[in-house]
């Protein structure tokens, strides 16, 4: 659980410098697709850091504590923390693959935290997990629901000022990273103990 509190921690200090420093922090530190290829390279990855109020960071180290350290426990907090990046960093791809090149601001863990979850429902399918409004779902099936709200929003753009290709991004990261995680464990070798 210490990497889950350390990213949220990470957060919440980073959105408290935002709201001191202003909006010249936040563009710094959030990915600008101009200003990235440019050479901010570094925006990739502080992106996942940077949120756009009080609710935004909210619903994000909510989400983030409920499922991350279960996920955390599992993976352990090298693989973990390793999801949690590339989950973010497929989001902001996704999301400039499909939405191009421009001078808008994308800000938020939502894609990491996608990545988290969609990590959950392949560890823990049959765990329940709660949608808005209140519909209990089996883990494995929310994530699906939520890769095709996440799809249909972003193709008919019905979310506007919302990555929804960024969510759709961090879900497919997620999944691939799980894929090649449980391919890796079931190469290892498996250590069997003798009790004398």
């Amino acid at each position: 659980m210490i990497v889950t509190l350390m990213l949220i921690g990470i957060c919440f200090l980073v959105f408290i410098l935002q709201l001191i420093l202003g909006d010249w922090f936040t563009f710094l530190l959030g990915l600008v697709p101009l200003s990235f290829i440019q050479g901010a390279w570094w925006q990739i990855i502080t992106y996942m850091f940077v949120h756009g109020g009080g609710f935004h960071i909210f619903i994000n180290m909510f989400v983030l504590l409920i499922f991350g350290p279960m996920v955390e426990r599992v993976l352990g907090s090298r693989s973990y923390l390793l999801l949690f990046l590339l989950s973010g960093i497929g989001s902001a791809l996704l999301h400039l693959a499909l939405t191009g090149i421009s001078d808008t601001l994308m800000i938020g863990a939502s894609g990491a935290v996608f990545g988290i979850l969609t990590a959950y429902g392949i560890l823990f399918p049959r765990s329940i997990v709660f949608m808005f409004p209140g519909i209990p779902l089996p883990a494995i099936l929310a994530v699906a629901v939520f890769a095709c709200l996440e799809f249909f929003f972003g193709a008919f753009g019905l979310e506007p000022g919302i990555a929804n290709w960024g969510h759709l991004g961090g879900i497919l990261t997620g999944a691939i990273f799980m894929v090649l995680w449980k391919l890796e464990q079931r190469r290892r070798p498996r250590i069997e103990f003798i009790w004398e």
